[in-house]
């Protein structure tokens, strides 16, 4: 059954809107047409979601634990750079295994970012405009991908603890013989989601260890200032993006990948927590 909140024309409330792919989304509601679509206002951002893809449409009501208060206000770092929007029921975490082995999977909840940087605190960056964007829940491997991972594949014994390639095809690769092997439909993260992830209060949960150059799956482009849902990049081009938290310009660094075999560059895990609800436990 679809439940509609009332007074939606022009209504400022909140409004919870649940997608049948268990996503949960809250805005503002500047339109909706049951036959057709709802047009959600996200941070400022407009969206137009198919009535095809939802599930049910509820009026938010009060906070009244003080718990949650106080976690919806921790979600805004200080430079109020992210928001954290989707408190869906998915597990926190799961164990992805390859083998013998595993690697810890951790959920990042979706939430809204303005995404990218003004470029005064770096020499390299092409992350302007700053627009924001829209991520649905993810899990993001706690590490690198780990050698120990990939010697359950067929590779030889690997002196290193995580696994580097010269080339962003041979990571892709990796990362497509590692979803077939654990069933499990994992893929690069995005830089949206890998932006996400550094800005995010959890953020030393993966980057404590892990703070070197790593792969994301976008192709290399200058940002565009419309804001978007899920960004993947463009759909071609000629090199690829890498990011680091830790380095000499810091985690809002990006630059288009260009490396050959004299380099190892490591990867991670990600895969949307609607993909893999029912999978996991």
């Amino acid at each position: 059954m679809l439940l509609i909140p009332l007074m939606v024309n022009g209504q400022s409330k909140q409004s919870i809107v649940k997608l049948k792919n268990g996503t949960e989304l809250k805005g503002v509601i500047k339109s909706l047409d049951p036959m057709d679509a709802i047009v959600l206002s996200i941070g400022g951002v407009e969206t137009t979601i198919k009535m095809e893809n939802v599930l049910r449409i509820e009026e938010e009501t009060t906070l009244s634990s003080s718990d949650e208060i106080e976690q919806r206000n921790k979600s805004l770092s200080p430079e109020e750079k992210l928001k954290v929007t989707d408190f869906a029921d998915y597990p926190e975490s799961f164990d992805l295994v390859v083998g013998s082995k595993t690697i810890k999977m951790i959920l990042v909840r979706g939430g809204d970012m303005n995404m990218g940087f003004d470029g005064r605190h770096s020499l390299a960056m092409k992350c302007e405009p700053v627009h924001k964007v829209s991520l649905t829940s993810f899990y993001l491997s706690k590490t690198f991908v780990t050698s120990a991972i990939v010697e359950q594949l067929g590779k030889k014994k690997i002196k290193n603890k995580y696994y580097g390639v010269g080339y962003w095809k041979d990571a892709n690769e990796m990362v497509e013989k590692i979803a077939e092997a654990s069933k499990i439909p994992v893929r690069l993260p995005t830089e949206a989601e890998w932006e996400y992830a550094a800005s995010s209060s959890t953020q030393d949960v993966f980057f404590n260890e892990c703070a070197d150059f790593e792969y994301c799956s976008d192709y290399y482009a200058e940002y565009q200032a419309e804001a978007v849902i899920d960004p993947t990049g463009p759909k071609k081009g000629r090199m690829h993006v890498y990011r680091a938290y830790n380095r000499r310009r810091g985690k809002f660094d990006r630059s288009r990948i260009i490396t050959d075999d004299f380099w190892e560059w490591h990867f991670r895990l990600a895969v949307k927590a609607k993909d893999v609800r029912s999978m996991i436990k």
